[in-house]
């Protein structure tokens, strides 16, 4: 990360390419960042999954 001091100043220009390099980056598809999330969601849904049964439901018939 870029430290700016307060008396730092952007030309027009300047501003220009950063507000549009950081709407590209908002947009770019990162793949590992998504399968990160996806097996983060699988696992969390294993461990809900596995809840201990303590005993049978008979039918009342």
């Amino acid at each position: 990360m870029i430290n700016v001091g307060k008396e730092t100043r952007l030309t027009d220009e300047l501003e220009r390419q950063l507000m549009m390099q950081a709407i590209e980056d908002q947009f770019r598809f990162k793949p590992l960042v998504s399968l990160k999330k996806l097996a983060a969601r699988l696992f969390a849904g294993q461990a809900g999954s596995k809840t201990p049964v303590q005993g049978t439901v008979e039918s009342a018939s």
